[in-house]
């Protein structure tokens, strides 16, 4: 039964279900009078949390600086009329920086900020908006967010399967993708750039975080991911990337989950596999020997959970 499973785990990758058959969203041309945008110009501006990088006429990637308390990647793009922005685990500091950084490149204001996931238990981080702020989310996200001890004081709107935004010259299209790093992950995507938001489902030569992971639904995020061809791929961690980068990280997370069954497959218990869990050729990936453990437990629990002898 075990072995069957493994098998199955292995060739996920080249899997579709009902959630990700669909052909990566596409958007109608725009009129001739709003494919044009004036291109924003990179600028210097006063803040510690990201590298801001161009990637297409006001398309830009706001990549965490390593030691700052940015710990997530963000995105942003300023339309016509107005600019979306999007990320998630950001407390007060880094979302005032983010919005520092678009404020030197536009006077347009941020009409609404995608929220792409959030973590349960974590008040702190994803509330701190400023006054007046809409936030988008996943009804998943919008569920966890509204079961904190804490309420949020900023306007939510959320959705179940698909939403696209028209800020002006430019689409901006919203994929819920349900269950992957969190329960209700979304998915942001710039047809007009060829640019993708993973946000957290993704990571850069990392092990990542797991901790509230759903093990077959990610890797199979990971392959819609691959699958939309997009030329950048702005990841929850690391440099913008591109769909090499998604299969290799795809590469080490079905090599992370096979040695997991294995061991589950062998009786271990968690305590065991704890112990005797190696996975050699991926030790100099960042966050390795500070996250390993916690994955593990993660997987454990998620794949003997789902899966029974």
């Amino acid at each position: 039964m075990w072995r069957t499973l493994l098998i199955i785990l292995i060739a996920t990758c080249g899997l579709t279900t009902a959630a990700f058959s669909a052909e990566p969203p596409k958007a109608a041309e725009p009129p001739k009078d709003e494919q044009s945008i004036v291109p924003a110009v990179a600028v210097v501006s006063v803040q510690e949390s990201f590298l801001i990088e161009p990637l297409a006429p006001g398309v830009f990637a706001a990549i965490a600086k390593t030691g700052s308390k940015a710990t997530t990647n963000a995105l942003f793009v300023i339309g016509r009329d107005y600019v979306v922005a999007a990320g998630a685990h950001m407390g007060k500091q880094v979302i005032n920086d983010l919005y520092k950084a678009i404020a030197a490149r536009t006077s347009k204001p941020v009409r609404y900020f995608v929220l792409a996931h959030h973590h349960t238990g974590y008040t702190y981080i994803d509330f701190d908006f400023p006054p007046g702020q809409d936030i988008i989310m996943s009804w998943q996200t919008w569920k966890n967010i509204d079961a904190e001890v804490r309420k949020p004081a900023y306007s939510s709107l959320f959705f179940n399967e698909g939403l696209t935004l028209k800020p002006g010259g430019v689409s901006v299209v919203l994929t819920n993708i349900g269950k992957g790093h969190t329960d209700g992950d979304v998915v942001v995507f710039i047809p007009e750039a060829g640019v993708v938001f993973a946000s957290d489902l993704l990571y850069i030569n990392s092990v990542g975080y797991m901790g509230s992971g759903y093990m077959t639904d990610w890797l199979l995020a990971l392959d819609f991911l691959e699958q939309m061809g997009a030329e950048h791929i702005i990841p929850g961690y690391g440099p913008v990337s591109g769909p090499q980068e998604v299969y290799e990280f795809s590469q080490f997370f079905r090599d992370f989950l096979t040695a997991v069954l294995q061991h589950i497959e062998h009786g271990d218990t968690l305590e065991q596999t704890l112990s005797h869990f190696d996975l050699p050729e991926y030790h100099d990936m960042d966050g390795y020997d500070q996250l390993i453990e916690l994955n593990i437990k993660r997987a454990y629990n998620d794949l003997k959970n789902n899966f029974s002898p």
